[in-house]
């Protein structure tokens, strides 16, 4: 549309087709993909994307089905498996990564940002590992939310106060904006050396990393974006789920183009029971109105009886064979 050639930014779009696509968006919409391994937002984006889409009429039947396949088999992985246990990788590097910092964190003032399930995480591991630990709140939650044990509560809106006293600010919100400014962060009276970033999206301003004697680390500088070996077996949990709805999406796909195949041997098939049932209804002698009414239900059930047993085909053939089969059927007079 733009008058540009793809080319042109090869290096930095990914091309997936067929059934490399298929399984790209099933783990993607589990978070599997994520930077943050599990992340939970994903299959919400996911669905708006979908819903874009459909808005904008460039989404048809076959994407269609293939986005409810993925966001269905999201759906299941995350009541059936704890994928999101898998995020204590970020915790624990950061927690290690401080600790080599600083030759252990007791006594440390450290900040957290956030009070989701990362915040309340890694606000513990610190806490536990002797940090004194402060955790943001925001104005409107104070009444329903609760800050990690041990660990003591401020104001969201007092963040960038309280920097000016800590040693280091881990931020790990679900955010779609910057929660720390590279403009605030110069104008603190003191400036903590170190930044921990755990959010994706990012929560802390890239720029705040050229501020001199400031330091900063995301979830990929942590090396904390993929699974951890402890959770092998939620993995294959998870991925045997996936297995199985793109397997019936892959096999839906290629049984699609048979449907009208199976329409027309339906059709006919109900045409040749009418036929043959002809001069069995009209020895009956029925009054007009039973007779149409007979004749409706002849039909109706032989068409759908027919179907039900072409559609059967589906779990013993190839999609190849099935297609071959529907096609010498349908020639059959």
């Amino acid at each position: 549309m733009k008058g540009l050639e793809p080319e042109q930014y090869a290096d930095v779009i990914w091309v997936r087709q067929n059934s490399e696509a298929v399984e790209h968006l099933l783990k993607t919409a589990c978070g599997m993909n994520s930077q943050l391994f599990g992340d939970d937002q994903i299959i919400t984006q996911i669905g708006q994307a979908w819903d874009l889409a459909r808005e904008e009429k460039t989404s048809g039947p076959v994407l269609d089905h293939l986005f409810r396949t993925a966001i269905s088999g999201a759906k299941k992985v995350k009541t059936q498996v704890r994928l999101t246990a898998m995020r204590t990788g970020a915790a624990e590097s950061t927690l290690e990564l401080l600790q080599n910092l600083w030759s252990g964190v007791s006594g440390k003032k450290i900040l957290v940002i956030g009070n989701g399930a990362m915040g309340q995480l890694v606000a513990t591991k610190l806490h536990n590992a002797g940090a004194e630990v402060s955790m943001t709140l925001r104005q409107y939650l104070h009444g329903g939310a609760s800050v990690a044990e041990g660990c003591s509560a401020v104001a969201y809106e007092d963040r960038y106060l309280v920097m000016e006293q800590v040693d280091a600010v881990v931020s790990a919100t679900a955010s779609l904006h910057h929660t720390v400014q590279e403009g605030s962060v110069r104008s603190l009276q003191r400036i903590p050396p170190v930044f921990v970033d755990l959010a994706v999206p990012r929560d802390i301003e890239p720029a705040v990393g050229q501020i001199s004697g400031v330091k900063v680390w995301d979830i990929d500088k942590l090396g904390a974006s993929g699974p951890e070996a402890e959770n092998e077996e939620a993995m294959l949990q998870a991925n045997q789920i996936l297995r199985e709805y793109q397997e019936e999406f892959e096999k839906w796909y290629h049984f699609r183009d048979a449907v009208p195949y199976i329409q027309q041997i339906s059709r006919k098939a109900a045409e040749d029971m009418a036929n043959r049932m002809e001069k069995c209804v009209h020895s009956m002698h029925l009054p007009d109105q039973q007779r149409e009414k007979l004749w409706e239900q002849i039909d109706h059930h032989a068409e759908k009886t027919v179907a039900h047993l072409l559609l059967g085909l589906r779990d013993t053939l190839q999609p190849e064979l099935l297609e071959d089969c529907l096609k010498s059927l349908d020639m059959v007079k």
